[in-house]
């Protein structure tokens, strides 16, 4: 019961680490502020069994900044988070040369400018309290290249400069701040997939085999406690080691 008696929000809690991020916290006492766009989505969502004073869904759509704000005030209302997960996050299939002024903005909006601004007025609570912890969602797609996804690679590159921006800002303060990167997890874009995507992200885990249901969850929350008391500004790694940069058909194998 490592949170017990605190307060979690969760970004894009209706998506496949959002609901996991949400049992996991919930499993060990904390009480949970969830959010994502669609409110039907996100009621079903939320982790069965935990009590009513213990849960609150707040829909918003986080590239607006009114409802940013409103989601601020919802967090920060009667009790100081003690942790702030940034999860939500698109990841539309587009080739480069095709990618529109407008889906690099959205892509960036949701993806950077939402968890900078929660940084901001989140952390700016949690600073005043004395203590916290946040964890920002990034990806290995932040140094692996791909020609289908690079404003989402830029998107998370800048999420994880802007980690270490705030570990500096809110360390002085008892505030860490962290990024973590999934390794990949089928029905995460809401999207369709290209054929064979799937496959081929999977085959590129060291450890020949996709990330096992809590993992991940269990990665943010080690980040999340005080076990990980004197880690800030970090990239925790959940990713079979997909993010290693290598030529094709490198050996891989154990050598003595």
């Amino acid at each position: 019961m490592r949170f017990a008696n605190q307060r979690v929000v969760i970004t894009g809690a209706a998506g496949v680490y959002g609901r996991e991020l949400a049992a996991g916290f919930a499993a060990e006492g904390a009480s949970l502020v969830l959010t994502d766009r669609d409110a039907g989505e996100l009621a079903a969502a939320a982790p069965p069994g935990v009590p009513a004073d213990r849960i609150t869904l707040h829909a918003a759509d986080l590239a607006d900044d009114a409802a940013l704000d409103a989601l601020i005030a919802v967090a920060t209302a009667g009790v100081t988070p003690h942790v702030l997960v940034n999860n939500a996050g698109i990841y539309p299939f587009i080739p480069l040369m095709e990618v529109t002024p407008a889906e690099y903005d959205r892509i960036l909006g949701i993806n950077m400018r939402a968890p900078f601004r929660l940084m901001q007025g989140i952390g700016r609570a949690m600073a005043a309290a004395g203590r916290g912890s946040i964890v920002n969602v990034t990806s290995a797609a932040a140094e692996v290249i791909r020609g289908n996804g690079v404003p989402y690679g830029a998107s998370k590159c800048g999420l994880e400069f802007l980690t270490r921006a705030f570990a500096l800002e809110l360390g002085p303060s008892g505030v860490r701040v962290n990024s973590a990167r999934p390794g990949f997890a089928e029905g995460s874009a809401l999207v369709r997939m290209p054929a064979g995507y799937a496959d081929a992200i999977n085959s590129r885990s060291l450890l020949r085999r996709p990330i096992r249901q809590g993992e991940f969850a269990g990665a943010v929350m080690f980040l999340c406690s005080d076990q990980a008391s004197y880690m800030t500004g970090s990239v925790l790694d959940v990713g079979g080691g997909g993010h290693i940069n290598r030529r094709e058909g490198a050996a891989t194998s154990a050598r003595t």
